[in-house]
């Protein structure tokens, strides 16, 4: 048993005496920390009279981007060998400085769904809103614009939904939903299809399917993925509702062996926007939601490629 006297250095267990040092303790006078060295960090000189000319020539361009320029889903030289060096843009169009016409095919990435030609409207309000109020911090402000697009959104959007946070990009807005199920169930997992994007950010990267994720799969836990109606080297069946079926059998084998309550989300996309562009079951996403329902699981319906009007309708889901 161990003695009960504080101040006492011996220390009583199995039969045996311990004496600890710690009635001689003394700190180490002798720096552990290593030696700084010092480094000149100091930019160099700023051409302000270069970088205040309206017009930089193509060869400026090519070398700027070369000397300066990252590129964020692949090795730099690759990707800067194959990007589009865009000189001006119109409707679907981009124009690099040769003249040559590429057709935007995804629309900037799911941000320019209205194509590069801004309306005079859109213009106009955008002039009006930055010369009136250029901006506020939302979690200690709020605004006339702010709340009017909050009670648009809720007339716009199905059910219940009557709430809306505003984040600056899609995977902050999956990472938020993340959290949110997380709080709101206590649970720690968040399912996804293996066919499947959500973002580049480290939560919703590992929720994503595609080879990206393989470069943060291993440091974020919480994240399981599920099979869905599309695999590679199989098939479910020849009829889409029987595939259907069985997919969603499996799926809830899968919540039963990974424990219905420690799930707090599933996350899928009614269109899978950058892992192969392919239309869920209408049958499997109805099922999901039914064992979502069944378990207490929060539903997450990613819209940000599908969302406001790119599939013809409002929503995907």
């Amino acid at each position: 048993m161990f003695s009960n006297k504080l101040t006492s250095s011996r220390r009583l267990f199995s039969n045996k005496v311990y004496t600890s040092n710690l009635n001689n303790y003394s700190p180490n006078t002798v720096s552990t920390i290593p030696k700084f060295h010092p480094k000149d960090n100091s930019h160099g000189t700023i051409d302000m009279a270069n970088h205040s000319r309206q017009k930089w020539s193509k060869k400026e361009i090519e070398d700027a981007s070369e000397d300066a320029q990252l590129y964020g889903w692949g090795a730099t030289n690759f990707m800067r060998d194959r990007a589009v060096n865009v000189d001006r843009t119109e409707g679907i169009y981009l124009y690099d400085h040769d003249g040559k016409r590429y057709v935007d095919w995804c629309s900037g990435a799911m941000c320019s769904t209205l194509g590069h030609s801004m309306p005079e409207s859109i213009r106009k309000a955008i002039t009006d809103q930055m010369d009136h109020n250029s901006f506020v911090y939302g979690d200690t402000c709020s605004s006339e614009v702010r709340t009017r697009l909050c009670a648009l959104m809720k007339e716009l959007s199905p059910g219940d939904i009557n709430g809306f946070f505003f984040a600056s990009g899609g995977a902050e807005a999956n990472e938020s939903a993340f959290n949110i199920a997380r709080r709101f169930t206590g649970r720690p997992k968040i399912m996804s299809r293996y066919r499947s994007y959500h973002g580049g950010t480290p939560g919703a990267l590992a929720a994503t399917g595609d080879p990206r994720t393989w470069g943060v799969d291993s440091t974020q836990t919480g994240y399981v993925k599920m099979m869905d109606p599309f695999p590679f080297n199989w098939s479910w069946a020849d009829d889409e509702e029987e595939a259907a079926a069985k997919c969603l059998g499996a799926l809830h084998d899968q919540i039963l062996y990974e424990g219905p309550h420690k799930i707090a989300g599933i996350i899928l996309e009614m269109i899978t926007g950058a892992n192969g562009w392919m239309r869920m079951n209408t049958t499997f996403m109805q099922g999901v939601r039914s064992l979502c329902d069944q378990y207490g699981i929060m539903l997450i319906s990613d819209e940000v490629m599908q969302g406001f009007g790119r599939s013809g309708e409002m929503f995907g889901f």
